[in-house]
């Protein structure tokens, strides 16, 4: 019952939100882009896309793993579509990810799990940086005491420095894990496993080169974020600051990561709207703002990866051949 009760929930507050709204002002406001706005933010989430696949592949050629891109395409669009109907930090999609990898394109269960966590490491290290920049943003328009900045802060710099070590500094926590008093499956799984991540991540941990280009590439594809919604906003012949924009996009994915609903769904557009609220938009407004970029970088993303996914199993049917391996439980972190 507990699995269903909140789905109820949001469901009736969803019913109450839209009683409360102006349905035709609503409907108006969204008529308001052209075909041309939306192509060019088709265009844009494209571009986030394939700077995506960028990463992922250059990652995988630093681990000593030759995939090709059209590959590449496939592991992200599984791992797309998993994200989308898993709550919060979406790990679904990335055992989605490995198991494609292990099973499919020939990784051991390190090399994948070294791929992932180091690519997740990454894009977390640039959302974190910009989580403390955005709050700092949101502080000279709210006044927010020292205290709540100072534990923000501290508590996204321990994050940062947790993640930096996964990234770095692998060794360290399996010395750490060694000198512990554990005993057991539980010690000597987890010393295994790490042994092997540590051997894989130590290849791409040298090429510092990458490491810093592949941070600033996760900034850019982060920032782009920002970017769409200031266009939404423009289109809507609305003026927000772009700091302003920057801000309630960053801190609405910090909320979103939350681990309520697949996708961070409510949590992510309630704290884009209450903000927009502050700064004076019009309800109706908010919404069909929070819910156009929704859109584009949610559900489009989720329906491309249906009909590519639904297409792959389909042509691997036509062509007898197996769609992909039975033997996803070989994949684990």
């Amino acid at each position: 019952m507990k699995k269903y009760l909140k789905w109820i929930i949001i469901l009736l507050l969803i019913v109450l939100l839209f009683k409360q709204l102006d349905i035709n002002e609503y409907l108006l406001s969204l008529k308001k882009l052209s075909l041309n706005h939306w192509l060019a933010l088709i265009m844009m989430q494209l571009l986030s896309f394939a700077l995506l696949l960028v990463q992922w592949r250059r990652l995988a050629t630093a681990l000593g793993k030759d995939i090709r891109t059209m590959d590449m395409v496939y592991v992200n669009m599984k791992g797309t579509f998993y994200d989308t109907i898993t709550p919060g930090l979406k790990v679904g999609g990335e055992f989605a990810r490995g198991s494609s990898l292990v099973n499919k394109f020939g990784f051991t269960p390190a090399e994948a799990s070294a791929l992932i966590i180091i690519q997740k490491s990454i894009s977390v290290s640039a959302l974190v940086l910009l989580s403390i920049f955005s709050l700092y943003l949101l502080s000279t328009q709210f006044k927010l005491q020292d205290l709540v900045l100072v534990i923000a802060s501290i508590s996204f710099g321990v994050i940062l420095a947790l993640l930096i070590t996964i990234l770095l500094l692998p060794e360290k926590l399996y010395n750490h894990l060694a000198s512990k008093r554990l005993e057991g499956v539980f010690k000597e799984k987890n010393l295994k496993f790490l042994e092997k991540y540590t051997e894989a991540s130590k290849l791409l941990t040298k090429a510092k080169k990458e490491i810093v280009f592949q941070f600033v590439l996760s900034l850019i594809v982060w920032t782009l974020f920002p970017f769409k919604l200031y266009f939404i906003i423009q289109a809507l012949g609305l003026e927000l600051s772009f700091f302003k924009v920057f801000a309630a996009t960053i801190i609405s994915y910090i909320a979103g990561m939350l681990p309520l609903l697949p996708g961070g769904l409510g949590s992510f557009e309630g704290t884009m709207v209450a903000l927009f609220l502050i700064w004076g938009i019009e309800r109706e407004l908010s919404l069909v703002i929070a819910t156009i970029f929704r859109f584009i970088t949610f559900w489009f993303l989720f329906f491309i990866s249906l009909v590519y996914l639904a297409g792959k199993k389909a042509g691997s049917k036509l062509k007898g051949v197996p769609y992909e391996s039975s033997q996803e439980s070989q994949f684990k972190f």
